[in-house]
């Protein structure tokens, strides 16, 4: 079932930005191939989507690590899945690229069980975990794009494990086998070699960790604890620093880089509007268990929704206190240490989001660190409720389950977890004025490649639906500073085409005057939808 819902319809939702840079990059293309302040046709703009077998994973990491900001490990994967799908010269196979993401989340739900079994020691926490994890509409969400989210919360997963070993290790006192720790390590390591964040669940473990050592050193005042019992844990963390240590140039040069890839984390006021952040981590720690339709929908479907979900996270508080008193003692360590691990995790991002202000909480993906074990904390305490045998605790956890999966179709037909880019919408409006008699322009300001990926995207759209050769061409005005620069671009662009002309502009973030090129507003075509804002000018 967890395959078959990560599966469905997973190629009817738009392609996004950040979709088409997981694409280019893999493929082991470059943005800096589509021309800049040019005419360029649709073809052109897709071109870095084609497959060329001769790129390998040297490819790859090389236009990565110059013009984007991640590590490569998933985008060398990619690479290699996506050439199972498409031949040299095709253009690559959206299902292809999409359902490596969403087969890694699939493995994610025997990975849940395994997990809370070794925590729990109960194979009851397990299935309820996996169940969880198999409907969970934030696992599917994110299963459903072709990024590095799934693979990351699968070696989450595995960091976990390991680290529930070393606690259990600290609690009998007996120190780790070194191929234990040297397994922590390698995990430890290829988790940061796939997202820059998971070393913010090595950091929660370090703090959990510092609880327990200084527990043991008070309890042994005024000697250290036992080197013998810490020796495999402080081995496994130097591993994996040193192992992080390699990519902090790659990261910090990203981060004050002038590509503006990160700038969007930087907008509002997390300190003026201080509990905003907070409010949003919360919300979507909700959507891992149901979310219902709130985007696009009337007033009265969103107050709805917004009550029964409230609703569901009440209940599910309630039969989490209500039965915590009743967990076996073999669960109560356990519970503590994940609780900690999220609570550690929180205070890590909103330390970030309040003190550098850089929001992590603008988007539900980043909230995949807490991901696992927020699932198995809940999946206690449903298995609480469902051994203490009370008729009304298990229907409660039934019905939550059963929304959870009423969740995953809402997800997967697209009525909950939209794509930040609604390029399909903009095709939509555009599609109604393309005549065969009227040359069209679709002109946006480029400042990273973030905005090619939107042109993309239209692109790609077009290309879908329109299968002609009747499409419009593009220019991507570069902005550096001036914002009068894009604007003369387009201005000396349309000087130079044939008129009568359909000209759309789309994410135009310059002071664009069409009376000076004889261009009249069509305001039946002003629109915004998610990512983009768009109108239509007819110049003569």
């Amino acid at each position: 079932m967890s395959l078959t819902l990560r599966l469905t319809s997973l190629t009817t939702k738009p392609i996004w930005s950040d979709e088409f840079s997981t694409l280019v990059f893999s493929l082991g293309k470059s943005f800096q191939t589509i021309p800049l302040d040019k005419l360029i046709s649709l073809d052109t703009l897709l071109s870095p989507l084609q497959i060329d077998t001769e790129l390998g994973i040297t490819s790859v990491a090389h236009n990565l690590l110059n013009e984007s900001n991640h590590p490569p490990i998933y985008f060398m994967l990619t690479n290699w899945w996506v050439k199972l799908f498409s031949s040299d010269g095709e253009f690559v196979s959206l299902w292809g690229a999409r359902s490596l993401s969403a087969i890694f989340g699939t493995f994610s739900v025997p990975a849940i069980f395994l997990l809370s079994l070794l925590a729990f020691r109960s194979p009851l926490v397990g299935q309820i975990a996996g169940a969880l994890m198999a409907v969970s509409p934030f696992g599917i969400y994110l299963a459903q794009e072709t990024r590095h989210y799934t693979l990351a919360i699968l070696f989450v997963i595995a960091s976990l494990g390991f680290f529930i070993v070393a606690i259990d290790k600290i609690q009998q006192k007996t120190p780790l086998p070194f191929w234990m720790v040297f397994a922590w390590v390698i995990v430890n390591a290829l988790g940061i070699a796939v997202h820059f964040f998971f070393p913010f669940t090595l950091c929660a473990q370090g703090l959990v960790f510092l609880w327990f050592w200084i527990r043991d050193w008070r309890q042994n005042y005024p000697k250290l604890p036992a080197s013998k019992i810490w020796q495999g844990i402080y081995t496994a963390a130097l591993g994996t620093a040193i192992s992080g240590i390699i990519w902090i140039p790659i990261f910090i040069g990203a981060v004050n880089s002038n590509s503006g890839l990160v700038d969007w984390t930087s907008h509002g006021d997390p300190i003026g509007q201080f509990i905003e952040p907070i409010a949003r981590m919360i919300v979507w720690w909700i959507t891992m268990i149901a979310i219902l339709p709130v985007e696009n929908q009337p007033l009265f479907i969103i107050i709805i929704s917004v009550l029964i979900m409230l609703g569901i996270t009440g209940l599910t508080v309630w039969l989490l206190i209500k039965n915590y008193c009743y967990f076996p003692k073999k669960w109560q360590l356990s519970w503590k240490v994940l609780t900690g691990l999220v609570t550690s995790n929180s205070a890590i991002i909103i330390l970030i989001t309040y003190g550098l202000s850089i929001d992590l909480t603008l988007v539900a993906r980043y909230q995949f660190v807490h991901f696992p074990a927020i699932i198995i904390l809940i999946s206690v305490g449903f298995a609480g409720a469902w051994e203490n045998r009370n008729y009304w605790q298990k229907k409660a956890v039934i019905f939550i389950g059963t929304l959870g999966l009423i969740s995953s179709f809402i997800v997967v037909n697209n009525l909950a977890y939209q794509k930040p880019d609604r390029s399909d919408l903009v095709v939509s409006a555009i599609a109604k004025t393309l005549t065969p008699e009227i040359p069209k322009l679709i002109a946006t300001v480029e400042k990273t490649h973030e905005q090619t990926g939107e042109m993309m995207s239209i692109a790609w759209e077009l290309k879908k639906l329109i299968p002609s050769q009747n499409y419009p061409m593009f220019l991507l005005a570069h902005k550096s500073g001036d914002s009068t620069i894009p604007v003369n671009t387009l201005n000396q662009t349309l000087a130079q085409l044939p008129k009568p002309l359909n000209l759309w502009v789309v994410n135009f973030a310059a002071p664009f005057q069409p009376e000076t090129q004889n261009c009249i507003f069509n305001p039946e075509s002003k629109s915004r939808v998610s990512g983009y804002y768009f109108r239509m000018y007819q110049c003569q």
